[in-house]
């Protein structure tokens, strides 16, 4: 009997170690529940990763910011500062003129169309500048390379007004656009050959912008109305009237046109679209002022 009974409570006991189905189903549920807290959702991942790997994300941020907001301004910079290297090398080459001083700030690195003249006793900057300060009759100078050593006497610079009537640009040699609207030399168009001409000229399907790629002059002041698009400056010069024969267009300097121009830079070689070094001396006698009257300085 007492074997009997122990069987029996064995067997009492058994089920009871036996979850039933139901316990099973949220025993596994649970299961999975754990499972999601330990991993987390992709948010939760991406705050334990930045919180074990904190000092790294910071860096790829600075990182990223910096070549977005840093780096172009350091380019900047780096030119800038080059360039002005340049320009300081330049200067030490020119010597000063006790006799009559060189004007103070500015340099005429531009062109002078025909005003100064070739002087073949100076090799150097440096020997061009110390021969125009001791000879009296010269008061401008400039030089480059290929070019040599020019002389002459005074001139207008950029935007002064006052003075004789030969100028030089303020601004370096550089690439233009711009057509004439009508043959220019000797051989002259007239009639339908010249209408054809102009027509072609201006229709941007037949249209040359790039038939005078160096500066030329004589075509006045900007026109700043023109001076968004080399279209647009040859649209303006097509539609102002007849007299209107030639065109300019830089996407620096804008948008000149008139009834002609002269003095154009040939092609050449990418030397001739670089700057000179040239002074001028100070007259007493001029003012040195734009045409309202007002002291006028060049950009260096």
């Amino acid at each position: 009997m007492i074997k009997r009974q122990e069987s029996s409570s064995t067997a009492a006991a058994a089920p009871s170690s036996i979850a039933p189905p139901s316990a099973a189903i949220e025993d596994a549920n649970n299961g999975k529940d754990k499972k999601y807290q330990r991993h987390g959702t992709a948010l939760e991942f991406f705050r334990r990763w930045i919180a074990r790997r904190g000092q790294l994300a910071v860096l790829l941020v600075v990182a990223a910011l910096l070549s977005v907001f840093l780096i172009p301004p350091l380019k900047v910079l780096w030119n800038g500062g080059a360039r002005s290297s340049i320009e300081a090398a330049r200067r030490l080459q020119v010597p000063p003129c006790p006799r009559v001083p060189w004007k103070k700030g500015e340099d005429l690195r531009g062109k002078c169309p025909g005003d100064l003249k070739p002087f073949g006793e100076a090799a150097t900057i440096s020997q061009c500048a110390s021969t125009c300060c001791a000879n009296e009759e010269c008061i401008s100078w400039q030089f480059r390379e290929d070019v040599g050593c020019l002389q002459g006497k005074d001139i207008r610079l950029g935007m002064e007004k006052d003075g004789p009537s030969a100028w030089c640009s303020d601004h370096p040699p550089q690439r233009w656009h711009g057509q004439y609207l009508q043959h220019h030399g000797k051989a002259k168009e007239e009639g339908a050959e010249a209408e054809e001409r102009r027509q072609k000229a201006c229709s941007e399907a037949t249209w040359n912008p790039d038939e005078e790629v160096g500066q030329c002059f004589g075509l006045g002041d900007v026109k700043k109305d023109a001076s968004g698009s080399a279209a647009e400056c040859m649209r303006a010069c097509c539609d102002a009237d007849e007299k209107c024969k030639a065109w300019q267009w830089n996407e620096k300097l804008g948008c000149f046109y008139g009834g002609g121009m002269h003095g154009c830079q040939g092609e050449g070689d990418p030397i001739a679209f670089a700057p000179f070094v040239g002074r001028r001396k100070r007259l007493e006698s001029r003012k040195y002022t734009d045409k309202r009257n007002r002291p006028w300085q060049m950009a260096l």
